[in-house]
């Protein structure tokens, strides 16, 4: 597994993180978009939910950055543009008297959460060979591409002049979410559909994305994947498959006359 070279000077912070969690652990990644889906489909449109959400995806963002090893003028620069998004986030809670989210509101989660899967790509492609950890970070990828399709039809729901779904006029995060995966994973319940032909094409985009990632990405990942072998105890002898010499039954013991 490669190095990446960081030749900028770690704060203490830095230092501290980049022992605690190694490089190309996506697992951790994983586990971050699995909590932040699940509060996400599962919260009442309340204020202060937008505000978890918005550290929440920020937090996955500094993840995916640590976990990739991007370089640290980079994380540097995420962690000053998470920070005011959730400052921008609470002064929209404190100033603001609407519970529902804006459409820049949903543009903000597009950008924090479409920047996570370029750096994880990258950071892959940086990869010798194929282990767990790759494959965590593909399915990290497949996750956040269904998460920023949700955030895309939510912005568009609220820029529209017309709602998003043909089936309601009040859609929330949850529902966008539901749409997106359902989409992305070819399931197509029908509940809800795109009002529109732009709505559309962009669902038969995500579709068609989803699945041809499944289908060769992930697929040549976990067919590539490298299986540590368990090593022999000095007493026990090498087992030798290279002879193409034919196996033969042990002579049967002479029976006593």
């Amino acid at each position: 597994m490669p190095v990446t070279k960081n030749n900028t000077r770690p704060t203490r912070l830095e230092r501290y993180l980049e022992r605690r969690f190694p490089e190309y652990r996506y697992g951790d990644v994983l586990v971050l978009l699995f909590i932040t889906y699940v509060f996400m489909a599962s919260s009442p449109p309340d204020k202060w939910v937008r505000v978890v959400t918005v550290a929440l995806q920020g937090l996955t963002l500094l993840a995916a950055l640590l976990a990739s090893r991007a370089h640290r003028h980079i994380f540097r620069g995420a962690a000053i543009v998470v920070a005011a998004a959730l400052v921008g986030s609470i002064g929209s809670v404190l100033i603001g008297s609407s519970h529902e989210p804006t459409g820049f509101f949903f543009i903000l989660n597009v950008l924090l959460v479409g920047a996570a899967p370029v750096v994880i790509a990258r950071a892959l492609l940086r990869q010798n060979g194929v282990d767990i950890h790759t494959v965590f970070g593909a399915i990290c990828i497949f996750v956040l591409l269904g998460m920023t399709f949700a955030f895309v039809y939510a912005a568009l729901d609220r820029f529209q002049s017309d709602p998003f779904f043909a089936q309601t006029n009040h859609a929330t995060l949850p529902d966008f979410l539901y749409f997106a995966f359902i989409t992305q994973t070819t399931v197509g319940y029908g509940d809800f559909t795109a009002r529109n032909d732009f709505g559309r094409a962009l669902a038969g985009l995500q579709a068609l994305t989803g699945q041809l990632y499944l289908v060769t990405i992930v697929a040549v990942l976990v067919s590539r994947m490298t299986v540590t072998k368990r090593r022999p105890s000095p007493d026990e002898p090498e087992a030798d498959f290279t002879t193409d010499a034919p196996l033969t039954r042990p002579p049967e013991p002479e029976s006593a006359d």
